[in-house]
């Protein structure tokens, strides 16, 4: 078995992007107009001297094709054994990388060389021989067999002669009658409630505690029924002193009967019970015991947003623990009988969107949830429904054309315009009940268009066993989706297991390239499946292994950096198992998770130590690690090291005393790599963010615009860890400006271009300077507009010698702009100060008027991607982040997108954003104030 070297290659180039590249690798070159790439290309001749030459390739040659005129050459005047070749292949390695270029991929496919051709830059390369073997063993191919589908194959295995479906081998739940029962055992033990969280709550010595247990029925995250929960019950010798760290336990005198508005026999399979412990005491009893059990939901969940301690304290409920039961097994079968279950210890109710594990300590608050008891296993037949399904569902088809108006049930065109509009709208659009009756009632029309999927699976009823069915039958006929569009059937709104293993069929189609940009989505909507057992599932353990360096490295850092995270713990962690028994360079992930560890456990010790001792402290405990041989970074698979250079290392002045490590390459001729190390900092937002701005580069540039964004590494390795990559040879605008005058500098317009004048003294590098600078200002401008990016100063705005213009540190996003004293310290659109516009030659110059052209032009771009930038969004509501918890936060984007306007509506409206940006003077204001206290 082996794997291949490390390749890194993108999909075909657009036809705009390539005209792009092809212009710029022309400039200063006679046959400019085929597209070349320059190859500097190093070797070691006769006499032991390394060497190079520089080589050009047209865009469209095989990386074979290159090496091999390369070699011919070579072998004149290397010591390369020709005769030997047979039995041996040679490889471009990239200098100070470990990252090759070999194969039958043309050369403009690999992403170093597009990003140098951008880049106006040489490839360094290294001629490599390897072994012929390398290209002839057998890879490593995963094989594992795939049962998704339930015992029962069809419904005669349920047919018995005296009753329909009550057969020896189980009972279709399609015959069971009534509605959804279950019963909360009467003992509640084990019950624990400290003084410190009796401190938090407000609980005063002397009060009683009452508790109830609230039970919830989700399918996926919507409430299908009526929430029902047990009386309040008195805890009498829980609080009864300041001693309440002892536990205790609650009898309902008898088992709680809750009984559901649901029949079980239109339970779906994806049907999840979420059941959360709730208290409250004192006084505050009286005004919850007549609440029902909807308003008692609310008053919890308004208490979620509660920051402030002293507001929690008048908050009448409060929670001590949660668990949650899938209705069906994997397999189909529904729970019955006596389930014995612990709760999690928790503040907040149980949440659909994620599993919750079972939780097998037995020092946890315990209780029973009994399910109605059948001779027979109770399971979904994966059949078509009875014909009393089929007729209770056309029954209430022809009940719900009742609500289309007068006007819009009798004309087809009507409805069709409808349709149009439907359609139309965007991911956060909620559909209204007569926009799910024309949805459905059009579904054979709709096949033909691809995009109609999504809503038409909105309007399915997945309470009605025959609507699920005919939904089912629907998938395969449906018109191909793309991958990208494909994403959005993995959102918590499609929670159903067919529509699920339907959308990760579709994202087979995807390159390792487009894979690696929606992984973070993919990791985090696995917490939205039923069960552990996949088709996603599989799919990421699949994909993982046939690309370890592209998907499956970025894969496993998502996954350890949240096993901390007792809900998806279990889940992730199988994956992890099956990844790092599957892989057979297994050994880096452990060397990756080692250093990790190492630099965790070295940030803990610098941040606990004396002010004046903290560089000495950090490079006392580098001195004495241990580290491999050779090992590669988890912030870039690409990586490669041989060790630190500990006295470049150092410990960086913030808050958070982030180290500023120095790695050596393992290749003595490359340079070394630069990374920050930040432990007790949440970097999940800056990771989203900077995903997003990789993506809006790539959209630019798909239609010809290359902005230069710098969408810079960026990992988290634990919670409140990871490591951040160093973009050399650049300064912060507050630097820069302090430089030039100080805080009084901030009204100034000079200190930019004096400072880029220092690096960039000859015409062709001024040139190259400012044209950098342009397209890097209208992209940032672009992006943190869309984007929402808050705390904009100029601590967090960089310049690079060559005249590119990033942001950092994406703490705030969605339009969460700081405030001081409940005044918005951020009025500006975006950043865009009279330091810009001088640097762009006046509001009257050509320069400046093509700038305004060029962004307005990238936001346009970016409008037209606007579905897939709020399905990326809505994907990520799981996560955790804390300005994305609800669908509500998301709505930014569609007021800055503007979907419903025009082009030339959108250009005049950004033309004013920009002017409005200019000419804000708190924006000069904050940064002085800034580089005052700063």
């Amino acid at each position: 078995m082996r794997t291949l070297p490390y390749r890194f290659s993108l999909p075909s180039l657009e036809k705009a992007q390539l005209e792009m590249l092809t212009e710029l690798s022309s400039r200063g070159m006679s046959n400019g107009s085929l597209g070349t790439v320059l190859l500097r290309i190093w070797y070691i001749d006769l006499v032991g001297c390394t060497c190079s030459t520089l080589r050009g390739f047209p865009f469209n040659m095989k990386a074979s094709d290159a090496i091999l005129i390369t070699m011919e050459r070579l072998f004149l005047i290397t010591n390369f054994d020709k005769s030997k070749s047979q039995g041996i292949m040679y490889v471009f390695k990239i200098q100070g990388r470990k990252e090759y270029v070999y194969g039958d991929e043309i050369l403009i496919n690999f992403r170093y060389i597009r990003d140098s051709v951008a880049q106006q830059r040489e490839v360094n390369v290294v001629v490599e021989p390897h072994e012929k073997t390398l290209l002839t063993d057998p890879i490593f191919v995963p094989s594992y067999s795939y049962l998704s589908k339930t015992s029962a194959e069809n419904h005669h295995d349920f047919y018995k002669s005296e009753s329909p479906h009550d057969i020896s081998t189980g009972i279709s739940v399609w015959d069971i009658e009534g509605k959804l029962v279950v019963k909360i055992g009467e003992n509640l033990c084990n019950i624990v409630f400290t003084s410190e969280r009796a401190k938090e709550e407000g609980v005063r010595e002397g009060d009683l505690l009452y508790l109830a247990m609230l039970v919830e029925v989700y399918h996926g995250a919507k409430l299908v029924c009526r929430p029902q929960m047990t009386s309040w019950t008195v805890c009498n010798d829980l609080v009864a002193s300041n001693e309440l760290n002892n536990s205790s336990s609650v009898t309902w005198g008898k088992e709680t009967k809750l009984t559901f508005d649901m029949l079980v026999s239109n339970a779906p399979r994806e049907i999840k019970l979420c059941i959360s412990l709730l208290a409250t005491c004192g006084e505050r009893f009286f005004s919850v015991n007549s609440l029902s059990a909807e308003e008692i939901v609310q008053k919890a969940e308004e208490r979620v947003g509660v920051k402030k301690m002293e507001e929690c304290h008048l908050s009448p409920v409060f929670l001590l623990g949660y668990a949650s039961v899938q209705l069906f097994d994997y397999m189909a079968c529904m729970q019955t009988g006596k389930l014995d279950m612990r709760l999690w210890s928790t503040k907040k109710k149980a949440n659909p969107m994620c599993p919750i594990p079972k939780n097998s300590n037995k020092n946890d608050m315990g209780f029973s949830l009994i399910f109605p008891s059948f001779n027979k296993p109770v399971v979904i037949p994966n059949v078509a429904p009875p014909n009393s399904k089929r007729r209770d569902w056309e029954q209430q088809l022809l009940d719900s054309d009742l609500c289309l108006g007068g006007n819009l049930r009798e004309s087809k065109i009507e409805q069709l315009r409808q349709l149009k509009r439907i359609l139309a709208s965007d991911p956060l659009t909620e559909l209204t009940t007569s926009d799910k009756v024309l949805l459905w009632k059009h579904r054979g029309e709709l096949i033909l268009r691809p995009r109609a999927l999504a809503k038409f699976l909105l309007a399915v009823n997945w309470l009605r066993p025959y609507a699920v069915y005919e939904a089912h039958t629907l998938l395969p006929r449906w018109a191909p989706l793309q991958p990208i569009d494909a994403l959005e059937l993995l959102d918590i709104r499609y929670v159903d297991i067919v529509v699920r293993e339907h959308a990760v069929k579709y994202l087979n189609g995807m390159t390792d390239y487009e894979l690696k940009g929606c992984v973070l989505q993919l990791v985090q909507v696995l917490k939205h499946e039923p069960y552990h057992d996949s088709a996603l599932f599989r799919f990421l353990l699949r994909r993982s292994l046939q690309s370890p360096h592209m998907i499956g490295h970025y894969v496993f850092w998502y996954l350890v950096s949240e096993m901390e995270n007792t809900s998806v713990s279990e889940r992730y962690g199988l994956l992890l198992e099956e990844l790092i028994r599957r892989m057979p360079e297994r050994k880096v992930y452990l060397r990756q998770l080692y250093l990790a560890d190492q630099l965790f456990e070295c940030a803990m010790r610098v941040k606990d130590a004396p002010k004046k001792d903290r560089v000495d402290c950090l490079r006392e405990h580098l001195q004495g690690l241990r580290l491999p041989r050779r090992f590669t970074l988890p912030i870039n698979p690409a990586m490669e090291c041989s060790g630190l250079d500990i006295g470049k290392c150092k410990v960086m002045d913030s808050k958070k005393f982030p180290l500023w490590l120095v790695f050596r390459n393992y290749q003595e001729e490359g340079d070394p790599f630069y990374v920050i190390f930040k432990a007790g900092d949440d970097l999940r937002q800056d990771l989203f963010t900077l995903q997003l701005l990789e993506l809006m580069d790539s959209l630019w540039k798909s239609c010809g615009l290359y902005l230069h964004i710098i969408p810079y590494g960026c990992i988290t390795t634990g919670e409140g860890v990871g490591m951040i990559e160093v973009v050399l040879n650049s300064d912060t605008v507050a630097n820069i400006t302090r430089k030039y005058g100080g805080a009084q500098a901030a009204f100034r317009e000079e200190p930019l271009m004096n400072w880029l004048r220092q690096f960039n003294r000859e015409r062709d590098e001024v040139e190259r300077c400012l044209w950098n600078f342009i397209c890097s200002v209208a992209g940032y401008t672009v992006a943190t507009y869309v984007l929402g990016i808050g705390d904009r100063h100029n601590d967090n705005i960089m310049l690079r010698q060559d005249g590119t213009l990033f942001h950092i540190d994406f703490g705030h996003f969605l339009g969460n702009f700081k405030t001081k004293f409940g005044i918005k310290r951020e009025t500006a659109p975006f950043i865009f100060t009279p330091m810009y516009v001088y640097m762009l030659g006046g509001q009257s110059s050509p320069i400046y008027l093509y700038f305004v052209d060029l962004a307005c032009h990238a936001f346009n771009v970016v409008r037209r991607f606007g579905g897939t930038l709020m399905t990326l969004f809505m994907l990520m509501l799981s996560t955790g982040i804390p300005e994305l918890q609800k669908i509500e936060d998301i709505g930014w984007l569609r007021s800055v997108l503007l979907i419903d306007r025009s082009s030339e509506e959108a250009r005049e409206h950004y033309r004013l954003q920009i002017a409005l940006a200019m000419s804000n003077f708190r924006t000069l204001f904050n940064d002085y104030i800034h580089i005052m206290t700063h």
